[in-house]
């Protein structure tokens, strides 16, 4: 019998904006699951370096998520040494929560490019996956999501009402010293701006 339920939402969170937060809270109540945990990455093995300093992507999460039911952080990766695998994260969250039902939760692009990760047979085999399509990405459906190796009886696609909002652009208002409200959360705001993050 499955355990209680869990999303695991990772990425680079630099910073965390309210795109983010909708997929966090969407994919939450789309798979019916008792929590979602937000995991920042310490070291993306796949993109550029981040532009801010892992505590202060996990602190700008924190923020984010702080009030709202069923969202937690988790500092895994930024605890661990060397590039942050999905992999990875998962072996240690399932050795330490066996009872629970870990679902992934991955963007439409990212999951296009899964077969390239690290463990990818693992993952896909071992874990349940929850695929979102949000705007500014184009949508996955069921039959590309089987090609791509997603087991029908662990993958659920969920559409996800959000914010079309580019980290890239934040990054650049920031720089600007531009106005991010609509973008970002109120306390994440204050932290850019108090801490001068991507001037």
């Amino acid at each position: 019998m499955a355990g209680r339920r869990i999303a695991v939402f990772g990425g680079t969170f630099d910073p965390f904006h309210l795109g983010h937060l909708a997929v966090a809270v969407q994919a939450r109540e789309g798979i019916r699951a008792e929590e979602a945990w937000v995991v920042p990455a310490g070291v993306p093995p796949l993109r550029e370096p981040a532009h801010a300093p892992a505590a202060d992507r996990l602190e700008m999460c924190r923020a984010a998520i702080a009030g709202t039911p069923g969202l937690r952080s988790l500092d895994l990766e930024l605890r661990r040494r060397g590039p942050s695998y999905t992999i990875e994260t998962m072996r240690d969250l399932a050795s330490l929560h066996p009872d629970l039902e870990l679902w992934v939760v991955l963007g439409a692009d990212a999951a296009r490019h899964v077969d390239g990760w690290r463990g990818s047979r693992e993952l896909l085999g071992r874990f349940h996956f929850a695929l979102v399509n949000r705007a500014g990405e184009g949508a996955i459906h069921r039959e590309e999501a089987l090609a791509l190796g997603f087991r029908p009886d662990r993958t659920r696609i969920l559409g996800i009402v959000s914010p079309n909002v580019s980290a890239t652009e934040i990054r650049r208002r920031a720089a600007a010293g531009e106005p991010l409200a609509g973008l970002v959360a109120p306390a994440v705001a204050r932290l850019i701006a108090e801490r001068g993050l991507y001037r």
